[in-house]
């Protein structure tokens, strides 16, 4: 069992919070000028964003796990993009970008964690693991499986 501590972004979510380690974000842009996907194959399939002159796919989280979920307007005051760094071992080596709502805030976990259980509403192929922090459940993506939605775009 490692005993280092792991700094980590929290991202706000529908579902609950996800929690990302700092080293899978690239950047957090506020207020993002998304090119929303009007007639999207998969609800989750938000559109593109140019970012330092890449085009980044950008999907929600939320709508992996459910498709009657909807995200806030792309243009709500709270807008957020993280932008991922490239995902080890997926098929698309690029960044790409997850649609948010809120805060993101930075914190360091220490190793001694306890873990829930993945909820029923949730798609298990998209987490890799339910993370308690004092009395919250945190989301800890399954980032090669995030490498494989973005691979549909």
């Amino acid at each position: 069992m490692s005993t280092q501590t792991l700094d980590c972004y929290i991202l706000p979510s529908v579902n609950m919070p996800l929690l990302l380690p700092v080293e899978t974000v690239s950047e957090v842009v506020a207020k993002p000028e998304i090119e929303m996907l009007n007639n999207a194959p998969a609800s989750w399939m938000k559109g593109h964003v140019n970012w330092r002159n890449q085009r980044l796919p950008v999907l929600s989280y939320p709508g992996l796990h459910d498709a009657k979920l909807k995200d806030k307007s792309a243009s709500a005051k709270d807008a957020l993009l993280v932008v991922l760094n490239p995902i080890p071992n997926a098929a698309r080596k690029t960044y790409s970008g997850l649609f948010c709502h809120g805060e993101v805030k930075r914190i360091t976990v220490e190793p001694n964690l306890d873990f829930g259980e993945v909820p029923d509403n949730m798609d298990k192929r998209y987490v890799e693991a339910i993370v308690k922090l004092g009395d919250t459940e945190f989301v800890v993506p399954k980032l090669v499986a995030l490498g494989v939605a973005f691979s549909y775009f």
